[in-house]
Order: C-alpha cells, then structure tokens, then sequence
C-alpha cells in the first residue's frame, strides 16, 4: 500500500480554483505608501531646555522739564504765595486784615495828631475798620493799586514803627480774590474792598488776567458820606473762617486798647459789642511817625538804603535835594551850624544828594564818613522818649479783663542793645478773679497772654525766644507754674527803635543778648 502524497501548501488549491484566485481565509493585505527618505543624516537631536529670560521692564516715560515766566505780581494770587507774603496760613488771613487795618489806623490818627478813635466791625461778609485821622490821598490809593511796586511811608527809616513791610494793603485787597476762588469755586472771581475817605468811596475789585498772569484792578468811585477819616471794608466770601477765629479775632482786637493809652476802641461782632474802651491818657506821648529819625539808629547799609530811597524818588519826581537839606531830617541836626561842621568834615558843602550818592558806583566811603560826622555831632535817644505805657494802664485794662486788681504787679525795663538801639520792656502780671475763688478744678478761667510790640497787638506770642537760651515768654511762665491752664493774665510789650522780625508775617521777633539795662 503506499503512502499518500503530501501536497504541498496552495499548488492544489491553485489547481482547484484555477489560475489567480485567492484564499477565501487571508485578508486582503494592507497597502501603505513608502514614505520618501529625509535628506541628510537621520538622528534625533536633543537640545538643553535654555533658561528662562526675565523680561525687561518697560522704561518709565520721561518729562522734559520747561523753564516758565511767571509773572512776580501773581505772588499776591494764589492762597500759597499770600501765605508765604503775610506769614499766616489762610485760616488767620482775617486777623492779618484787622492787625493791619488796626496798625494802618492807629499811625494815621498820630500823624494827623489826634487821639484815635477806632470801630471795628465784622459781619458774616465783611470786615470793617473805621478811623477819625485825616483820609487817605486818591494819589496813595492809586498807587497800592500799583503791584509792580511796594508803598510805604516807613519801610526805608529806621524808626519806632508799627509796620514797615510796604505790603500790607496789597495782600488785604487780594484775600477776597483767593477766598472766592477757593471757597466759593467762582470761575470769575474777585476780591471786593472799599475805601472811604474824603466824601469819596473807592471800590476795588481784584481780579486775575490768566492768561498774561497778573492782577487785572477794576477801580470806580462814587459819593461817599465819609468826610473825616477812612473806614475801609473788606468783603469776606468765606464766613466760616471768621466763626472759626472767633475767640482770636476779639481777643487781637481787645490787645490793641492794652499797649495804646490815647486809643478809644469799639468793636462789633456780628451785632454784639465785644469791646468799648474809652482812652485813659488821651494826650499820652510816643514816638510818633512825624518824629525825626536818629542817625545813631543806622548802620551803613541801612544808610545807604535810606538815601538810595530818596535819590529814587526825587529823581522819579524830577527834583534834586543837597546833602544839607538831607542832614537837615535827622534829629538833633536840624541846626544850620551843625550842618556846616559835617559838610565840612565830609567835603561836599553845596553838592546835591544825588551826586554825592554816586551814579556809576556807590560812594560807600563818602556814606560811611557821612554816618560817623551825623553820629558825632547829634546825642543817642534815651529809651524813655520812645514811649511808655505805664502801671496805670497796665492795670486799668488788667482790671477790665476780669483781673484781681490786689494781685497785679508790674515792671518796665530800658536799655540799650549792642547795636545801640534803646529799648523799653514793660510787663503786667496778675491773678484773674476766679483765681482767688474756690473753683473745683478746670472751673477757672484759663490764661491769658497779650503780647505786642511798638504798640501793635500780636497775632500770635512773638516772644519765643529770648537771645540765645532757647527759652521764650511760655517756658519761662511754666517755670513759675503758670501754664495754660492756670487763671493768670499776663502782658508783654516791647518798643525799640529798630525791631528784628524773622518773617514777614512779624510773628517771631529776633531778640539778642547784647543788652545793657538802664537805671533812670
């Protein structure tokens, strides 16, 4: 039997079904397009991740800065530039107005040489100060309105004077302006003041021309029943700063009667009579504005100063003056005699200020010489001719204030400084009547303390320092144990012929060590 053949895998099948067919059990292959080979050496590269970058921050953009021309006259017209000019801050603005108004008055009455009889008067818009002197020139009051320039009758002596600033009225007339713009937000603004004087009433509004930035004065007139003397007003936009002030603003007015005996003094606060004094020495005697300045009061640049202001204004008025005739206004040298000697001495007899002064350069050596022949031949003022208040007011205005009369004690000092100015200190010292009753504590009234120099009340204690100590009027009353809260009344005055302030509000006076008391 033989074995059966093996067949070999698919020759049958082909043989079965015939040439070209397919298993019925194979699936249909796959068919996959050849991908085409990359170009160039076929590897993987591998790359160290680089390390993250901070991102630079973007600059901050730059301002170029431009050099701008302000005008100087826009210094009376904004709220920063009137405060560095009075020295107060706008909160105190309507005690400057009154201290200076108050000041004003009081000089014109001594030059006009009457006794003052003042009225101050505040409404809830407007504060007004009335005086009995003669009246203000229209001239004068034409050139306050002038801010390219200072006005002052005293800013170039060296004499007892209650101001010498010569800005005094223009920073007044501006206040209402800054208020109104800042208070009341008016885009067209203006600060509103009115002169009465000589049956003439001068309105002044102050306005601002933004665009050339400097003050734009609307000045009108009209009839006035003001014949003798000046009342001024000032309009006031802002009437809670005056309720703010209230207690100060009576209290600065009150001061003015302690230091001027020959004053009478009223004064109204919003229809409530606050102050009626009568003066207690109504011929009392100071050094008035009309007195001759003395030559022993000057240094060389004050000298210099003094003469360069009278070259100035006789060259503007197209008038020329001699050296004599310039001799002739100090005190003690008004003797013809004298004023040979010192020509002589000097070599310019006949020889007109103005030449003398120097035009090209100064004749510094001519003024100094000048000074020195005036000092010799003219006496040192004695510190009592300048003026003293005396005990007696001292006291009768104590007693006025609610002061324990059995408890007032009083002292004055004269003197001569190292720079031989004569000086007079007086001070009032003194218990307030709750001060004597069994009050239970915080019952009592609290201190008092009026202060002043050269007869103006301060607005605020000017005495801080005495010289070098570093001690000032406040320390020295805490010494004593009179602080704030004790019931004392205490007041401060001083006259000197040339008076050091370290602002020009006049709130802090400059006082030095150099000073030699005197007996008589």
């Amino acid at each position: 039997m033989s074995s059966p053949r093996p067949q070999m895998k698919g020759a049958s099948d082909d043989h079965h079904r015939g040439k070209g067919a397919r298993r019925p059990q194979e699936p249909a292959p796959r068919i996959q397009q050849a991908k085409k080979p990359a170009r160039g050496p076929q590897f993987l590269p591998i790359v160290a991740k680089p390390p993250r970058v901070a991102r630079k921050a973007k600059p901050e953009p730059k301002l170029t800065r431009v050099a701008f021309s302000v005008s100087r006259l826009m210094e009376f017209c904004s709220k920063r530039e009137l405060q560095n000019q009075t020295g107060h801050s706008v909160f105190d603005w309507s005690l400057v107005v009154a201290k200076e108004l108050l000041d004003n008055a009081l000089d014109a009455c001594e030059e006009a040489e009457v006794a003052p009889d003042i009225t101050v008067m505040v409404e809830a818009d407007r504060i007004v100060v009335e005086d009995n002197a003669h009246g203000i020139d229209a001239k004068t009051i034409e050139s306050i309105l002038d801010y390219t320039i200072r006005v002052s009758s005293r800013e170039a002596y060296v004499s007892p004077t209650r101001g010498a600033q010569g800005n005094a009225l223009k920073t007044v007339l501006a206040m209402g302006y800054v208020l109104e713009m800042t208070y009341a937000l008016k885009g067209d603004a203006a600060g509103v003041t009115v002169i009465e004087t000589r049956g003439v009433a001068h309105r002044i509004e102050f306005r601002v021309d933004h665009v050339n930035s400097q003050p734009k004065i609307l000045h009108t007139t009209t009839p006035s029943p003001v014949g003798a003397g000046t009342r001024f007003t000032v309009y006031w936009p802002a009437s809670d700063l005056l309720t703010h002030v209230a207690d100060q603003f009576q209290q600065l007015v009150r001061a003015f009667a302690w230091f001027n005996p020959h004053a009478a003094l009223r004064g109204v606060w919003f229809g409530r009579e606050f102050i009626n004094v009568a003066a207690t020495n109504p011929h009392w005697e100071k050094w008035r504005p009309r007195n001759p300045t003395s030559s022993h009061w000057y240094d060389e640049a004050r000298l210099q100063r003094y003469l360069a202001a009278h070259v100035a204004r006789d060259r503007d008025l197209g008038q020329s003056r001699t050296v004599r005739a310039f001799i002739g206004e100090f005190r003690g040298l008004t003797g013809t005699a004298r004023q040979r000697r010192i020509l002589a001495e000097i070599g310019c007899s006949h020889q007109s200020l103005a030449a003398f002064f120097g035009t090209d350069q100064v004749n510094r050596d001519g003024i100094t010489k000048l000074l020195k022949a005036m000092q010799r031949h003219s006496k040192p003022v004695a510190p009592k001719l300048l003026g003293i208040i005396g005990a007696e007011h001292f006291k009768a205005r104590f007693e006025g204030s609610g002061g324990a009369v059995e408890t007032f004690k009083y002292q004055c000092r004269k003197g001569i400084d190292g720079d031989g100015i004569p000086y007079v200190v007086e001070f009032g010292f003194g218990l307030h009547k709750t001060g004597l009753a069994r009050l239970a504590p915080g019952g009592g009234m609290a201190r008092q303390i009026v202060t002043g120099a050269n007869w103006s009340a301060a607005i605020e204690n000017p005495f801080r320092r005495f010289g070098s100590t570093g001690e000032g009027l406040e320390t020295i009353l805490a010494k004593v144990r009179t602080d704030a809260s004790q019931p004392v009344i205490c007041a401060l005055h001083l006259a000197a012929a040339r008076i050091q302030f370290a602002d020009r509000g006049k709130s802090s006076i400059i006082l030095t060590d150099n000073a030699e008391q005197l007996d008589d």
